[in-house]
């Protein structure tokens, strides 16, 4: 069951289109004000990041972990090998897509000396989904990041995928770590204790 759940919801966020737009107040909040205040922290806090990035991180990681549905988004990445996977091999792998994730997104924003951003209020709409656009915009360049957001049992949002500047996270995390697991000949304690963070340049 639990397989057929994940090709389903794969297929959603990886190939449906989106069906139609519309304002969703409630939504457009969630990720406008998480990223301003994420932003600010940035600007404000950044140059610390040389010098303790560990604190500098844990920082940021108190907005960052309530926004996104972890485990969801771990069981996507291990795919296959979530059925066989022991429960300490699910919080340790869950603790490490934290990690990945959340660096892959620092590391973006620092490259930008001076930046703002846009929360496009427009929605667009699937049947379990919703993306919401952001726009990072600098003196000298800009990007767009869109958050996939589901609404959880609980009617908490919660982002289950990032696609910065059209490079989609789920997806390439999900195939970073299975070619991992293979290279390790499928030893799923030795793939997550090697799966290193990847960068976005």
């Amino acid at each position: 069951m639990i397989r057929f759940f994940l090709t389903k919801f794969l297929f959603v966020l990886s190939f449906s289109s989106f069906l139609y737009s519309e304002k969703i107040p409630e939504i457009h909040e969630f990720i406008d004000k998480n990223a301003q205040y994420f932003l600010t922290v940035i600007k404000e806090e950044g140059s610390t990041y040389d010098n303790e990035p560990e604190k500098f991180k844990t920082r940021l990681k108190n907005i960052w972990e309530p926004m996104v549905d972890v485990g969801l988004v771990s069981r996507l990445i291990l795919s296959k090998a979530y059925a066989g996977a022991t429960p300490e091999q699910i919080v340790a792998f869950e603790e490490q897509t934290k990690k990945l994730l959340l660096d892959t997104y620092v590391t973006t924003l620092l490259e930008f000396e001076d930046y703002n951003l846009e929360t496009n209020d427009e929605i667009k709409i699937n049947k379990r989904t919703y993306e919401v656009s952001v726009k990072f915009l600098s003196s000298s360049d800009s990007f767009i990041t869109k958050f996939s957001v589901y609404k959880n049992k609980l009617g908490e949002y919660k982002i289950i995928n990032i696609i910065i500047d059209g490079i989609n996270l789920g997806l390439t995390f999900r195939n970073q770590f299975q070619d991992n697991l293979a290279n390790n000949n499928m030893d799923l304690d030795k793939a997550i204790e090697t799966w290193e963070p990847l960068y976005i340049n």
